[in-house]
């Protein structure tokens, strides 16, 4: 019995921390893309900022889908090649729709879509690799 009462106990405590639909408070939802970048040879630490800000100016700035973004960079440790950006979407559909209106974006951008190539090989140039995370906000949990 003092076993199935730990058992309950526990699953009411894993529970308090699942979200779920029926929760009185959705919380938003986070994209994490870290980056791994080099500086290549044919490359520089100046063009590789250009490329961040022309992108932010020209693409994020403009998607009303994204209600907030950060842009980071690793400052200790061994490797200081990590530029982490985190995105923030009121829900699940805006994530979705955000990349559609990027794309749009882009197409306006750089019309030509041989421009558009070439930023995008420029970009590419500096990246060794990269990863994608989606979370969601747990409200009762985060301190405003």
């Amino acid at each position: 019995m003092k076993t199935m009462k730990s058992i309950i106990g526990a699953l009411i405590v894993i529970a308090l921390f699942i979200p779920n639909s029926a929760s009185a408070q959705e919380g938003h939802y986070y994209t994490v893309t870290t980056w791994t970048l080099s500086i290549p040879e044919n490359g520089s630490r100046a063009e590789l900022n250009a490329h961040l800000k022309e992108f932010s100016e020209k693409i994020t700035f403009k998607n009303d889908k994204v209600i907030s973004e950060k842009v980071f960079h690793h400052i200790s440790g061994a490797d200081l090649r990590d530029l982490v950006v985190i995105s923030e979407y009121a829900n699940w559909n805006d994530i979705d729709a955000a990349s559609n209106k990027q794309n749009e974006l882009m197409k306006t951008a750089w019309p030509k879509e041989e421009d558009r190539m070439a930023f995008m090989k420029s970009w590419n140039k500096y990246v060794v690799t990269h990863s994608d995370e989606i979370y969601q906000e747990i409200p009762e949990l985060t301190k405003k």
